[in-house]
């Protein structure tokens, strides 16, 4: 019997999630209760599991686009008043990407605090 893969179990969709940031999106960034910039909630409506691990592909309104890799830490179900979605937490982005991130967050609007 062959040996189970559980990093390739892990895995999450082999497409990237797409994320659109802007002013009034239901996905956002989050940080934690330092104000640190952490992660991003994507609303979508793949049935994802904590601790899979995504990549990330993710709009601003001033056209730049960024690449990032995380794993999920939480999951918000489908609910009345919102839309589904995961809190993606960055494992893998480049600094000068966290910096646009960073810039967004400060001009534009500010990310949700998230605490584990």
């Amino acid at each position: 019997m062959p040996f189970r893969d559980e990093a390739s179990e892990r895995r999450g969709p082999t497409a990237p999630i797409e994320v659109a940031l802007a002013p009034q999106s239901a996905s956002q960034l989050y940080a934690d209760l330092t104000g640190t910039l952490v992660g991003v909630f994507a609303t979508t409506f793949l049935v994802l599991e904590r601790d899979v691990h995504v990549d990330l592909v993710i709009a601003i309104p001033d056209g730049a686009t960024i690449r990032a890799a995380g794993v999920v830490q939480f999951v918000r179900p489908a609910e009345d008043e919102q839309l589904p979605g995961v809190g993606v937490a960055f494992t893998q982005i480049a600094p000068e990407d966290r910096a646009i991130l960073m810039g967004f967050a400060e001009r534009v609007r500010a990310p949700m605090l998230y605490d584990e």
